[in-house]
């Protein structure tokens, strides 16, 4: 299967460097169905002809941010936030009150096209 998911410029050109290689979302019911092998275009907000076309290649579900902040070999923390400052960014992204209500999910990626 493939999915489609919007991100910011900045991720995209860390994710095509290969500086960024797990993304981050709230588990929903599209991200719950998102299986190792499936394949996620994420496409830049703003510019729909810039995107990264990856593949699954790892899946990872926490039960927060607590337990996700604790997982140091999953979480490549390459703006080097300290604990507040990361949860303060995942809740500035996805708001507070959706994140303390949600599961955390990550998805190991490989970029196998990119335009």
């Amino acid at each position: 299967m493939e999915y489609i998911y919007r991100i910011y410029e900045e991720v995209y050109n860390d994710m095509l460097v290969g500086k960024k290689k797990v993304e981050f979302r709230l588990l929903n019911e599209k991200s719950e169905k998102i299986s190792v092998g499936d394949r996620i275009k994420f496409i830049v907000i703003n510019n729909e002809d810039k995107y990264l076309l990856t593949r699954v290649v790892d899946k990872f579900i926490y039960d927060d941010l607590e337990e996700l902040w604790n997982c140091k070999d999953v979480l490549n923390n390459s703006l080097n936030y300290n604990k507040e400052e990361f949860i303060k960014a995942f809740n500035d992204i996805f708001g507070e009150d959706r994140v303390k209500n949600s599961k955390i999910v990550g998805f190991k990626i490989e970029v196998i096209n990119d335009k």
